[in-house]
């Protein structure tokens, strides 16, 4: 990938709205990431369950390469067979271009481990997940590092 496309998703992964649909470990409200920002309604509502970090992760479009609806839809389930082959449990989440362009459908996983996150990502050829803690601000960790770095 050129050092310019690079650049470019990873502009767009900073301006991305990561939203967590409602669900009970969550406190069962819409939650709206942003890299760099920390998120003390979520982090409450971790915190009560037990949870310290938290990963936002897909399976959608591998390489930044959009796919079809289909293929999408079929690799993300093998995530979240993943997932819950290792006993995580996720919520419902989707990533949204901040001019609303395009979208890819997330998954919001409590508990993972930012290596756990990377790990992930580069299985499912992904670029970047947004991982956090609570208390601290969310992470955009990059899954695929330039040439020679």
């Amino acid at each position: 990938m050129s050092d310019a496309r690079r650049a470019t998703l990873h502009a767009a992964f900073e301006a991305t709205g990561y939203v967590v649909r409602p669900h009970p470990l969550v406190g069962d409200r819409k939650h709206v990431l942003r890299v760099g920002a920390a998120h003390p309604a979520l982090d409450a509502a971790l915190s009560a369950h037990g949870f310290s970090t938290w990963a936002f992760v897909t399976a959608w479009n591998p390489h930044a390469h959009p796919r079809p609806p289909r293929a999408n839809a079929r690799l993300q389930q093998r995530l979240l067979a993943l997932l819950g082959g290792r006993g995580h449990v996720a919520v419902s989440a989707v990533g949204v271009a901040e001019d609303r362009r395009w979208f890819e459908e997330s998954l919001f996983v409590p508990g993972l481990s930012r290596d756990e996150a990377l790990r992930i990502g580069r299985l499912f050829d992904q670029e970047a997940v947004l991982w956090g803690t609570v208390g601290g601000g969310a992470e955009l960790v990059m899954c695929r590092e330039p040439v020679g770095a």
